[in-house]
């Protein structure tokens, strides 16, 4: 942890992986966010967390989080996220707020009840196109090969 960023991200190296996920959002009166384990693999996706908030903790960028809490998709190309992004592919990020019921957030934060503190709220980070990361039976377990 950066002293940059109010969060921590877990990611795993292992398989079966959970998802990559943040820690200390809510605190800050953000929503946490959660990732595929797989997309970029855990720097990867730390880096992308980290991208989304710095780009959701702009004033000019309120208006993108409000409308992902209200149940909007918003899609995001990579040069959009971060202006400095270092691949030659870009990808379209998709950020939807996601219910304490749903698996990944389950596995990330090992809570079989969903039982969370009061006002924690998650936005699940996905690549547009990678639909089978929406479904919850794709984390049931881990997410393997």
């Amino acid at each position: 942890m950066s002293s940059k960023y109010p969060h921590i991200i877990h990611g795993c190296t292992n398989l079966p992986a959970l998802p990559t996920h943040t820690h200390g959002l809510t605190e800050v009166g953000m929503p946490e966010f959660i990732m595929d384990p797989l997309a970029f693999g855990a720097k990867g996706n730390a880096h992308c967390i980290n991208s989304a908030y710095e780009f959701f903790k702009k004033r000019k960028n309120a208006g993108k989080l409000k409308a992902i809490l209200n149940g909007k998709t918003v899609k995001l190309s990579a040069k959009v996220l971060s202006p400095k992004y270092p691949g030659d592919k870009l990808h379209t990020y998709c950020f939807r707020e996601v219910n304490p019921g749903f698996e990944a957030v389950k596995q990330a934060y090992l809570i079989p009840d969903a039982e969370l503190m009061p006002g924690m709220r998650f936005i699940q980070i996905y690549i547009d196109g990678d639909d089978f990361a929406l479904m919850d039976e794709y984390y049931r377990g881990g997410v393997r090969w």
